[in-house]
């Protein structure tokens, strides 16, 4: 009777497992589309690697940042030295977070479908790595360079 009890509980739990990962992969993910902010801008010169927006009022440079498994889009991003810049980081699936070391910039960890951001004075010329400091992210190529001119 006991092996019989056992056996009855093993089937529930593994059903009910197996009910849960199916339901986890069947999910589709649906990348957002970054949102417009409507201010006033100063006309910015076309870059292949960030969708840029400047306001005129506060002079800040606004980034938006997808990431996703084991990428950020853009993975190249061009600001001017001691410019205002404000990443829009959007997680677009797994967790993330923003990381450039020498410019002492980090965006904790932002879940899949969530948003964060961060603001800094690119105070620094050079080429500077953002990256992913979760699990493994980086190692496996969830890096970007930061170019202040």
């Amino acid at each position: 009777m006991k092996i019989l009890f056992i056996g009855i509980i093993t089937i529930i739990i593994i059903g009910g497992f197996v009910l849960i990962v199916n339901s986890m992969q069947n999910t589709q993910i649906t990348p957002t589309q970054p949102t417009v902010i409507e201010t006033p801008t100063v006309p910015v010169a076309p870059t292949e690697s960030a969708s840029l927006m400047q306001s005129s009022n506060d002079l800040i440079k606004t980034v938006e940042v997808e990431s996703g498994s084991y990428y950020y889009k853009p993975n190249a991003i061009t600001v001017k030295k001691d410019e205002r810049v404000k990443i829009v980081m959007h997680s677009v699936s797994m967790m993330h977070d923003f990381n450039i070391d020498e410019l002492n910039v980090k965006i904790p960890i932002v879940k899949n479908g969530d948003t964060s951001t961060v603001e800094f004075i690119a105070d620094k010329v050079g080429t500077f790595e953002y990256y992913c400091s979760v699990g493994q992210h980086r190692q496996l190529g969830q890096v970007g360079k930061l170019i202040v001119e």
